[in-house]
């Protein structure tokens, strides 16, 4: 009883509540409440210390220790721990573990006939060891051959404090990290990271660190293969930027040792080994192929197994003990279990410690957060001895009866190892011949005896039924692989095979009846048990031996019980050599390996196991595991214990009686633990009470302008607060994290009592100098330590300005007004009209100012010269083009200014201009236009028009050079076709004039074109359907011939007369833009007035050119300028502070604001040119205006708040292509002053000198710098950029965020920059706004971007040892002399065979979420799946590939790297063209070429369909089937017809791109049709109706 006590001072100091230990009978279940009173003993680990121990297990001899589940309730949450201890004999031997005591015994004429046997096996001199025990935790010599795992059920963790606690330890020293009394989910990662174990999470997050720190080798060591394949799997998969290698028995290492420099070649540029512990023992010391001291890290998984004559343990001993004792390097040590105790002996953590040459620790410090992952499973014991036991067969018909008749009956001299003895004939043949007659000593012989024991084992364990079910299984199974061939010479294996396979055949065996109903008391209990649990049950039940979980299963499987509810099977381990034969007897099959996915997948909800998913295997949490056969050690207890992790789990222990003495233990040892409790609890209110006065008197945080505080109690939920608005990046854990320690920051227990203090760690987004905080005091518990040093932090931010006057995150930036949110029309000055002051300058110049203008057709022909005048200086308009319905256009050009005196009596030709091409529409009043033309080639009068006859003879100058007008009509002007010497029919004329059925037949006609009406225009104009179609009617238009004069002024003139409008609007823009070039902008330095125009002219105007494309580019210049100032003057603010600063700052509404203020609004124009009701405006209605201003004029105009900030980023866009990003900057802060703009070279020291210069670069990046081709001066860039935020560890300085931030903006202004510069390869135009727009989103998109992460790969070489072996059919049975002699005269064939590992940019990036794992995972199986149809889209194909690209779901985590990078390269170089070259090495800037040069259609699906939808609305229908696959109906809004339907998709955004691409198709294909449609109904209707002019 004394060796007790000390558990439950332990247990007490853990707050636990308790709840009564059940014990089950059949149908009954009642408490028990004895006491014992043990003595206190030293705690497993650390030093000595009060009542307050540490949370482990402990083992006591003849003692083992469990810990039973808590009954938590909601006030009693953080009371989390129960501890148990049951006396148990000890288990050493496998005789022990064989003893079924507590079985139903045999009836007496079947003990006859087993004693029978066992007397002749005494006699053999085989009765102590019938066979070898098949159990699941041998050979750990690496030998096995892995499995296939598949994915679990998503379960995500993220990395807690407890975790980092346990880091940061084994950075300074050896640890074994011992969870003696916390869950232990699994001891690995899942495969495809559905579930992260702690403890292998800890080892990558040291793996990681390792490998920045040394260049040396990294070793991960397993007790199995299978264990070992399933840790290399996750650590290739989370750790990707280096290489890392799988050894295991099947590469048959040991033959690498035949050929010299196999091993040297294999690890070359192998960062990492997985292995088990042979492997690295025979490497390292048995062979001393692998220096111990090329390895910086040893990782033991497993680390309990390391004793005795284990081979970590010998390695430890025989080669690292030395190394150290001599002075030279060893790795570091970091051990990995679940408990350090394999047996009940305390000693044996001392003796752990010794070998691996650490100290065992655990994360007692953070119990609150630990304890909160834990649910402990209600454990109850079932007492079966009550139950009936089962009939016993007659022994005459029972295959156990011929089995044991067929054993005896076996003939020695007839065993083919006998035979093959006798023909050896040599001395050491005999003299084994003669041993194993005598001991009866041949693999059949013990293959038979095995079977029978193993039967025998099966009757007493499971029942008669299960054992006749048994022999017949093995025997018909046996006998089913049919007989094997002719055995060859050397082949002994054969030779028995056959031997074998004749005597079994004796036995003819029966099958069983096919319900189970002869069954032990121990199947009855665990029938009652599966068929009373409650709810959906989801269970392991653990049994010893591999036969029995396969009996086992198979009894449950088809009890008629359970079969409504359970799908049971098996599932046992494997420990056997390559090519070697499992033995018959354990009825393992390769579906075992299925069915625990099966149970992953929830399609089998109970396996009955063995030892082998005790630990390390992923397997799924349960609510029901059954230890059907006890533990064999307190590992096994604690590992079983923790596969019990769903809510309200049961654990159930299988007891023949409730004398068992570890039962009455439980019982006693609960209701001294529910008293410590209560002594506990008062302790614990009293220490509550002297905080809570403490934290009273601590001081507060006031804001002195708003009188907002903080104090102690709320620092905590507010810091939480802050950190989940940092960002809304995925797979990171925004939460900061405790660490409890004493004054001196060392670590302490947390149960036990004293002062303690805190340091809160926060994201590692934030900067390091506010990433951590300590407490301000100290304090009895760790609750109140953690708000002060929650205060303490939150102190810090409101400092630094992250925190703003009413103690919430800010929301504002130190020295930027808030601007509101404007509507989206705002009322502003009406245009600023030039006219005025020309009109003025008229009056009063004594100068003219002439510009000559040219008039050219489209093919470069002048056709007209005039000087333009005005009195004030013209300026120089850039070359228009004026367009008319007529498809004719015409370029005007400007040359040269000139000035003369004014003289009012100077030429004007502007009148006979406008008269010539407006007259015959309106009269033309006799004053002064603003601008004058005067033709220094013609005479343009009033009487030179309509001033010849028309006739017959005049026929030859009536050519398209000169007009005709119609007299009759108001010198209606029109152009000459065809003389007609009489009137032509009715329907051959397209348009007839009023009165055209009375005019005279048989007089002269003439067959005229109409002088266009619209015309000077700056745009083309539409042309009609019927335009483009051949006309049947030969006549456009006839009029008299008698009514027809011809002008003496040549046409252009005409042209030029209505080009006036024109010319007009563009010569007061560019005034307009003089003005304001002249005045606000002056400083600018802008000096291309043509920039200014463009950039102050709005689409809407409907000018030659508008703002777009230079708005296109002023924005990315203005967000590239904005974000590197941010970066640079707000050195500690995180991305997402700096990502809503760089918003507001370019925000729409701010640039509104600026414009308004800087009086930009009045020079914006957006008035729309239109000739339709013009009418010219001359000097003296302007003066007229401005002396006698009228109330209707309008002072104000509506304006979209949108195209004043347009404006504005258009003006920064002139500004850089006037003089660069300088100029830019100038014109930035001409209206944005309150940024407090700095060069961009000084904003790129200012990152730079920020940025560390003496971080060493981890040994695997020097491989990325070759990658990138640049070579960093400061590393600590580049590893910032190569750090994902998720990874927040020790000495972590910064994450790749900021960099990102930057990168970004770079990123965008190179594109932008680029695309600006392209041309259309046909036409060398520049490339229009709308398709910048497209090529930008192509290029600049999380989607593409990840593709060509995932593209942009480095190889790197790698070597694999292909071995031959010179038999390949030798078997473990050969005789000794054969397999040495074998193996000496023939050693194996060894090739080294080259290969190339590739690592692509992504594999670089530092991280430590296992859902960001699992995310790459998925990802990189898609890419291969989908990367040539990708590729080939963007090399050769006709349309951009959005839907492949949404197929992929590339995380934008992909592209920020390379964004990241992109930062990192500028900000260490200072040159764009490293950056340009980035993007040129990873293929942006060659996809870029191609999209343009042949014109790939790159319109997303859903924008294009929203163009075809022509104003219908279009709706996205998704869902997701019982498939798991999304699903997307197209249909219109106000009907919901369909217009397609895809499915098949993995997510529901990828279903959407689909279904618009789908419906992109249909929408074209029946717009074909009406088209093809209405251009048939046209070509009909041709010729059928005549218009008449009214």
């Amino acid at each position: 009883m004394g060796k007790i006590q000390a558990c439950i001072a332990l247990w007490a100091s853990t707050h636990q509540y308790y709840h009564p230990l059940t014990l089950v009978r059949p149908a009954v279940a009642y408490p028990h409440s004895s006491l014992l009173r043990p003595n206190l003993f030293r705690r497993c680990f650390g030093r000595w210390g009060r009542k307050g121990h540490r949370n482990f297990f402990f083992a006591l001899k003849g003692y083992q220790s469990f810990l039973l589940p808590p009954l938590c309730s909601e006030d009693h949450s953080r009371h989390k721990s129960f501890l148990c201890l049951r006396s148990t004999p000890a288990m050493e031997s496998k005789d022990t573990r064989n003893t079924m005591a507590d079985e139903p015994k045999a009836s007496s004429s079947d003990e006859d006939g087993l004693q029978g046997v066992e007397e002749a096996m005494q006699t053999e001199a085989l009765a102590e060891n019938v066979y070898q025990v098949s159990s699941d935790t041998e050979d750990t010599s690496g030998t096995e051959t892995p499995p296939k795992v598949k994915t679990s059920p998503e379960v995500i963790m993220t990395a807690r404090a407890y975790q980092v606690e346990m880091f940061q330890e084994s950075l300074q020293r050896n640890i074994i990290v011992a969870e003696a009394e916390k869950l232990k989910c699994e001891l690995s990662f899942v495969i495809q990271f559905a579930e992260i174990a702690d403890f292998l999470r800890r080892a990558i997050l040291r793996i990681q660190e390792e490998l920045g720190r040394s260049p040396k080798l990294i070793w991960f060591l397993a007790p199995t293969v299978q264990l070992a394949a399933q840790q290399f799997e996750v650590i290739e998969k989370q750790i990707p930027g280096v290489q890392s290698r799988f050894i295991c028995g099947a590469d048959n290492v040991q033959a690498w040792k035949y050929k010299t420099g196999v091993w040297q070649a294999v690890l070359t540029n192998v960062r990492i080994v997985v292995s088990t512990y042979q492997i690295l023992f025979d490497a390292a010391v048995a062979h001393a192929f692998v220096p111990l001291e090329s390895i910086s890290l040893l990782v033991i998984d497993e680390a309990h197994n390391c004793v005795g004559m284990n081979p970590v343990a010998r390695l430890m001993r025989e080669s690292y003990a030395k190394l150290k004792q001599e002075g030279k390097p060893v790795p570091h040590i970091l051990g990995l279990t679940a408990s350090p105790l394999m047996r009940s002996n305390l000693a044996g953590i001392e003796t752990l410690e010794q070998t691996l040459d650490a100290i065992c620790r655990t994360p007692c410090r953070h119990r609150d957060e630990l304890m909160a992952q834990v649910n402990r499973p209600e454990m109850k014991a079932f007492i079966y001895g009550d139950l009936p036991e089962p009939q016993i067969a007659t022994p005459s018909s029972s295959n156990m009866t011929r089995l044991i008749d067929t054993l005896r009956q076996m003939d020695i001299t007839a065993d083919p190892h006998i035979i093959r003895l006798r023909e050896e004939n040599t001395e050491r043949s005999r003299e084994a011949l003669k041993r194993a007659i005598m001991s009866r000593d041949t693999q059949s012989q013990k293959q038979m005896k095995a079977l029978f024991a193993r039967a025998r084992e099966m009757r007493m364990n499971l029942g008669p039924w299960a054992a006749e079910y048994y022999i017949n299984r093995v025997v018909t199974e046996f006998l089913k692989v049919g007989s094997p061939p002719a055995p060859s010479v050397h082949n002994l294996w054969d030779e028995e095979k056959a031997y074998l396979s004749a005597t079994l055949q004796g036995i003819k065996p029966e099958a069983p009846p096919s319900l189970p109903d002869n069954l032990s008391r121990k199947v009855q209990a665990l029938l009652q048990i599966l068929a009373s649990h409650k709810g959906n049950p989801m269970g392991i039940v653990f049994v010893t031996e591999r036969a029995t979980a396969s009996v086992l299963s198979h009894v449950l499987s088809v009890h008629p019980v359970l079969e409504s509810r359970y799908s049971v099977e098996s599932m046992v381990g494997t420990s056997k050599l390559p090519g070697g034969k499992h033995s018959f007897l354990d009825l393992t099959t390769k579906e075992d390996i299925e069915s625990l996915h099966r149970f992953r997948k929830g399609k089998v909800n109970l396996l009955v196991a063995t030892s082998v998913l005790e630990e390390g295997i992923d397997v799924p949490v349960c609510n029901l595991v059954i230890c059907f056969d006890k533990p064999s050690n307190l590992k096994s207890f604690i590992q079983r214990r923790g596969r019990a992790r769903m809510n309200e789990s049961e654990l159930w222990v299988l007891f023949k009686d409730d004398q068992d003495q570890s039962l009455e233990e439980w019982k006693e040892l609960e209701q001294e633990m529910k008293r410590k409790y209560e002594d506990e609890l008062r302790e614990i209110a009293g220490l509550e009470q002297m905080e809570q006065s403490e934290a009273d008197d601590y001081p507060k945080m006031t804001d002195p302008t708003t009188g907002a505080q903080m104090t102690i109690h709320d620092a905590k939920q507010h810091l939480d607060h802050f950190c989940s608005t940092l960002s809304t990046r995925k797979f990171v854990n925004w939460a900061p994290f405790y660490i409890i320690h004493d004054l001196e920051g060392n670590p302490i227990d947390a149960r036990k009592p004293g002062l303690r203090a805190a340091t809160v760690n926060l994201p590692v987004s934030l900067s390091p100098s506010l990433r951590r905080a300590e407490s301000l005091r100290t304090w009895p518990s760790e609750a109140f330590a953690c708000k002060d040093a929650a205060f303490q932090a939150y102190k810090k931010l409101y400092e630094a300005g992250l925190i703003d006057k009413n103690m919430l995150p800010a929301r504002t930036t130190p020295g930027l007004v808030e601007v509101g949110k404007p509507e989206g029309i705002t009322t502003v000055e009406v245009q600023y009209n030039p006219w005025l002051e020309v009109s003025k300058a008229w009056e009063s110049s004594t100068k003219l100012y002439s510009r000559r203008v040219t008039i050219s057709s489209e093919d470069g022909t002048h056709w007209a010269q005039l000087d333009l005048s005005l009195p004030i200086p013209v300026p120089l308009i850039r070359d228009q083009v004026i367009h008319s319905e007529r498809k004719i256009s015409w370029s005007i050009s400007m040359g040269a200014a000139h000035e003369r005196k004014y003289d009012k009596d100077n030429r004007d030709h502007t009148y006979g201009l406008l008269t010539m091409a407006y007259g015959h529409r309106f009269p033309i009043e006799k004053k002064q236009y603003p601008i004058r033309l005067f033709s220094p080639e013609e005479e343009i009068a009033i009487d030179r028009m309509a001033a010849l006859e028309f006739n017959r003879d005049s026929l030859a100058n009536c050519s398209q050079s000169y007009l005709i007008r119609d007299v009759d009509s108001a010198n209606h002007p029109y152009f000459f076709r065809e003389w007609l010497p009489k009137k032509p029919p009715m329907n051959m004329i397209k348009s007839v004039f009023k009165g055209f059925e009375e005019a005279p037949e048989d007089v002269p006609y003439v067959s005229v074109q109409a002088f266009p009406k619209r015309a000077g225009q700056f745009r083309k104009l539409p042309n009609a359907f019927i335009h483009q179609l051949p006309s049947g009617k030969p006549y456009p238009r006839v009029i008299l011939a008698s009514q027809v004069k011809v002008d003496k002024i040549p046409t252009v003139f005409a042209h030029v007369g209505l080009m006036l409008p024109a010319l007009t609007a563009a010569v007061g823009d560019y005034l307009v833009a003089r003005d304001l070039l002249d005045g606000s902008l002056q400083t600018t330095g802008i000096t291309d007035l043509d920039l200014v125009v463009t950039a102050l002219t709005a689409s809407g105007a409907r000018r030659s050119i508008d703002y777009e494309r230079i708005e296109f580019l002023g924005d990315s210049i203005l967000k590239f300028c904005t974000t590197i100032n941010c970066s640079a003057q707000y050195l500690h603010f995180p991305e997402g502070f700096l990502s809503a600063t760089k918003d507001k700052i370019v925000s729409n509404y701010r640039l509104c604001k600026a414009a308004i203020d800087f009086g930009l609004a009045r020079y914006i124009i957006n008035t729309a040119y239109t000739t339709d009701k013009w009418r010219p405006v001359f000097v003296e209605d302007y003066l007229e205006r401005t002396d006698n201003p009228s109330s209707d004029e309008p002072k104000t105009r509506e304006m979209s708040t949108k195209t004043l900030a347009d404006v504005v980023e258009a003006l920064i866009g002139a500004s850089h292509i006037s003089g660069g990003i300088n100029k830019a900057l100038a014109c930035i802060s001409l209206f944005l002053p309150e940024a407090k703009w700095q060069s961009i070279d000084h904003g790129r020291q200012v990152l730079y000198d920020e940025a560390p210069d003496d971080e060493p670069l981890p040994p695997n990046m020097h491989l990325l710098e070759k990658l990138i081709g640049y070579t960093f001066k400061k590393k600590s860039l580049l590893i910032e950029a190569m750090t994902h935020p998720s990874f927040n560890v020790q000495d972590t300085r910064a994450s790749l965020d900021r960099l990102e931030f930057l990168g970004d903006a770079i990123l965008d202004y190179l594109v932008v920059e680029s695309l600006f510069s392209l041309r259309e390869p046909l036409t060398g135009l520049p490339l229009e706004n709308s398709k910048l727009h497209l090529l930008r989103t192509a290029l600049v998109n999380a989607d593409i971007l990840g593709f060509l992460v995932m593209e942009w790969a480095i190889e790197e070489e790698r070597y694999n040892a292909e071995v031959i072996l010179p038999d390949p059919t030798s078997n473990p049975y050969l005789s000794p002399s054969r397999r040495t002699s074998s193996s000496s005269t023939n050693p194996p064939e060894i090739n080294l065979i080259s290969t190339t590992a590739k690592f692509p940019l992504w594999s670089f990036l530092r991280y430590t979420s296992p859902e960001m794992g699992e995310h790459i995972l998925a990802t990189q199986s898609r890419h291969s799946f989908l990367r040539d149809e990708i590729r080939h889209a963007l090399d050769r194909g006709e349309k951009y590939p959005w839907p492949a690209l949404t197929r992929l779901q590339a995380q934008k985590f992909y592209g920020d790297v390379f964004e990241s990078l992109m930062g990192a390269v500028w900000v260490d170089s200072g040159d764009l063209e490293e950056c340009r070259g980035l993007m040129e090495r990873i293929g942006i800037m060659g996809v870029m070429e191609r999209l343009v040069r042949e014109g790939v259609h790159c319109l997303h699906p859903k924008e294009e369909l929203g163009l075809l939808a022509a104003g219908r609305a279009v709706e996205y229908r998704v869902e997701e089937n019982e498939e798991g696959q999304w699903e997307c109906a197209v249909v219109w809004a106000e009907t919901g017809e369909e217009v397609v339907r895809v499915g098949g998709a993995r997510k529901g955004e990828e279903a959407r791109v689909r279904g618009a691409d789908a419906a992109v198709g249909v929408l074209k294909a029946e717009k074909e049709v009406r088209e093809q449609e209405k251009r048939r109904v046209m070509l009909e209707n041709l010729g059928k109706d005549v218009v008449v002019d009214a």
